[in-house]
């Protein structure tokens, strides 16, 4: 199947479907790893349990009910008969070892203005949690948290506060390489720190040292740790 490549900008802010819902409320999981990843979800977003038990915890951390759902299905695969059990383990290695090329690739919360993005990080980070991989995609910055399955949770800032900035500050690049290039988060604490203007902060590669040059595109999907080479 070929796709016909199409940037329409023109939709942000002027778009509003019949069959749009108010607003996207939670996520679920059901994991092996129950009591680790309350513990994380409880530490990257500050939660509070509503409900608590061995089988299914539900955390909010806003006026909501709640926003993270955690189902723990360890006593089913202990139920299991060997073989059935034996490729689950199989399975769970797999998505833990390998990146996957189908399903769900991460969720995405928003988180604007920069500094508020910045406290957010050292905030995680006095928690012991650090992203697993950080990217300027060009038009927003994300950090990428993975949690004890493997999903990861993107935190970003947007590149521009109106309709008209959306259009200025989204990469001239977009079109042709979508994904971005690999950042350092500190390195652009630093230049944060000391003054650069919004946008020196948001250019792709402001992290990348002299003499070294950026990853970018699929090569930053494939070697997420990489910042630079």
């Amino acid at each position: 199947m070929t796709v016909e490549k199409k940037l329409n900008l023109d939709i942000y802010q002027n778009l509003k479907s019949s069959d749009a819902p108010d607003e996207f409320h939670h996520v679920a999981f059901k994991t092996m790893n129950y009591a680790p990843m309350i513990e994380f979800y409880s530490k990257l977003f500050g939660c509070e349990p509503l409900y608590e038990s061995n089988e299914l915890t539900f955390l909010a951390f806003d006026e909501e009910h709640h926003r993270v759902a955690i189902a723990n299905t360890y006593p089913v695969f202990k139920n299991l008969s060997f073989i059935p059990k034996q490729l689950m383990k199989l399975k769970n290695w797999l998505n833990r070892s390998f990146p996957s090329i189908v399903g769900l690739d991460h969720i995405s919360y928003k988180l604007n203005p920069i500094d508020k993005w910045f406290e957010f990080y050292f905030s995680a980070k006095k928690k012991g949690l650090l992203p697993y991989w950080t990217i300027n995609h060009g038009w927003i910055t994300g950090m990428y948290y993975k949690d004890p399955d493997g999903n990861l949770v993107e935190i970003f800032f947007e590149h521009f506060q109106s309709a008209e900035e959306f259009k200025k500050n989204i990469a001239p690049d977009f079109s042709d390489e979508p994904v971005g290039t690999n950042m350092d988060v500190e390195t652009l604490y630093e230049l944060f720190k000391n003054g650069a203007s919004f946008e020196e902060l948001i250019q792709k590669g402001n992290t990348v040292p002299a003499g070294k040059k950026p990853v970018f595109g699929m090569e930053a999907v494939r070697n997420m740790r990489k910042k630079f080479k």
